[in-house]
């Protein structure tokens, strides 16, 4: 028995290798297809066909399922077996068509199940569906031609005769039913990569190849975050093709709507049935941050140590939007209802650690009994926030970035300056860059980087007219006391940092040296030094 399965897989992987020799024999040169009309297959459903055709002869044959054009204005736009591009199309050309089409498209039928698709499918391919013959959906006598190169084409047309070019090749018979990536190298090189996206039916000969691959696909966009869009990426797809692995890359729509889905239903059930058999002091983290267009949102999860094991397991709840209009009693309800949903005892929670400024959030949390604690790192960053906010530190950061703008600019233009400056980076072990207010390290490495540089900015800046660019003295001597004042809080991330769960036997006294020793206003200090040590205690000690 074993014998034949790995007699089946040398077969196979025999066939895969033939199949790319024949296709890069495919692809040595540009080809251009003329066509006499424009049709869309009866499992083509997608309202979006309707101002979409695939290249067909007078026949009503197919030329090629590599390019799509669309009837309104012939653009032809490469098919990636879905309609995501289609739809994008007339969004961004024939933005009037779209509306009226979604707008008089009948509601969506409910989705089926894997078996009905199969079904469907065959139905399909043999040309029936309950006995009625429906070969289009869409035909047109629209004529014209495509040019088949670029990069990446996916050859899914059966009508493509493989069976000719093996019999040039002597490579045997390959089933036509194939589907196949095919990536093209640049122009000149004599390497082309194929890989074979199986179709339904090899793929119901090889379905643990075929799931074992979609499942590390899907893994891969979860674990590292990636937006599902990325498999329709030219990158992505080149990288299958190189792997020259017989595989199926799912589509995005696949991936949003079954995939991803079913994975995440899988583990929600699962940590539904740990939490409601847990019996153990358990603890919630909630962590307020910002989108790229300005909206706020708080990450809420759960922290707990199981009884017989002795590392500390985090689980991210949820995700909510933080409506400016939320009142307690909103709070209060959405808790309960994430609670309930994950099958968490209140009882069980100790804390809440809480990394957010928005009050009807964390009133809430102490209306349900929680004993709140502030998170240290985010309570820092509120401290070196409202000293950077003053005034007149305010203004002299936005001229420490134009000055490094300008340095970045002049540099760049003068080859004997940008070696200097490498060498100034090699004996600083720093480098000159723009901050990120919203991390307050990022702004404290720049204003310390600026310090460092002092005298060559100055004669950088006088040596090309730019001495109104440059920072004066006495605002040198602003950044310099900021600095001083903030870099016990930099020893105190970075000592945080370097453990992997810092405890509180670690933390309180962190921070009792904080307020104590290094807050604590001196004789010594200047005006500004002493102003920001004010702000920051008046700040540690609201939170």
């Amino acid at each position: 028995m074993r014998y034949k399965e790995n007699r089946s897989q040398t077969n196979f992987t025999m066939a895969a290798h033939k199949m790319q020799v024949m296709i890069a024999k495919m692809m040595d040169d540009k080809s251009t297809i003329t066509y006499k009309k424009l049709i869309v297959p009866s499992a083509m459903r997608s309202i979006y066909w309707k101002y979409f055709g695939f290249p067909a002869s007078d026949d009503d044959i197919i030329l090629t399922k590599v390019k799509i054009v669309c009837l309104l204005c012939k653009t032809q736009i490469a098919y990636n077996r879905n309609t995501s591009n289609l739809r994008m199309h007339l969004q961004n050309k024939h933005a009037r068509e779209l509306i009226e089409l979604e707008a008089s498209a009948p509601p969506r039928r409910p989705s089926l199940d894997a078996k009905e698709k199969r079904a469907l499918k065959k139905g399909v391919s043999k040309g029936h569906i309950s006995g009625i013959v429906q070969p289009y959906i869409y035909s047109t006598t629209v004529d014209g031609s495509v040019q088949i190169d670029g990069d990446i084409q996916f050859i899914t047309d059966p009508n493509i005769n493989l069976q000719s070019i093996d019999d040039d090749t002597n490579s045997g018979n390959l089933s036509n039913n194939v589907q196949t990536v095919v990536y093209k190298s640049a122009q000149g090189s004599s390497k082309q990569n194929v890989s074979l996206l199986l179709s339904e039916e090899n793929c119901d000969n090889h379905p643990q190849m075929v799931k074992s691959v979609v499942d590390a696909i899907a893994e891969f966009i979860i674990i590292d975050l990636h937006v599902p869009d990325i498999v329709e990426g030219r990158g992505f797809q080149r990288l299958i093709a190189t792997l020259r692995s017989p595989c199926e890359i799912p589509s995005k729509t696949k991936l949003e709507e079954d995939f991803i889905p079913k994975i995440y239903d899988t583990f929600k059930e699962s940590e539904q049935t740990t939490f409601s058999k847990l019996d153990c002091a358990m603890c919630l983290s909630v962590e307020e941050w910002s989108s790229g267009n300005g909206e706020t949102f708080i990450t809420i999860s759960v922290h707990y140590q199981p009884s017989l094991e002795t590392l500390l397991e985090t689980r991210v709840l949820a995700t909510l939007h933080c409506s400016v209009d939320m009142d307690i009693a909103q709070w209060v309800m959405a808790f309960d209802s994430l609670l309930a949903e994950w099958y968490i005892k209140l009882n069980n929670i100790t804390a809440v650690v809480v990394a957010t400024s928005i009050p009807e959030l964390i009133n809430a949390l102490s209306e349900k009994g929680l004993v709140i604690v502030p998170c240290l790192v985010h309570t820092l960053q509120l401290c070196a926030s409202a000293c950077f906010t003053l005034p007149e530190v305010a203004t002299i950061l936005g001229r420490c970035r134009s000055l490094i703008s300008q340095v970045t600019r002049i540099i760049t233009g003068n080859s004997s300056l940008r070696i200097q400056e490498h060498n100034m980076l090699q004996m600083e072990e720093g480098s000159l860059t723009m901050d990120y207010p919203h991390v307050w390290t990022s702004t404290y490495v720049m204003m310390e980087q600026l310090i460092l540089r002092k005298g060559f900015l100055q004669s950088l800046m006088e040596g090309n007219n730019k001495n109104d660019i440059m920072l004066s003295d006495p605002e040198f001597h602003i950044l310099e006391d900021l600095v001083t004042v903030l870099e016990p809080f930099k020893v105190t991330i970075m000592t945080l940092g370097d453990e992997k769960m810092p405890l509180i036997s670690l933390i309180r006294p962190l921070l009792w040296q904080l307020t104590s020793s290094h807050l604590k206003i001196k004789d010594t200090d200047s005006d500004a030094a002493r102003l920001f040590k004010e702000c920051i205690s008046a700040n540690l000690s609201e939170k």
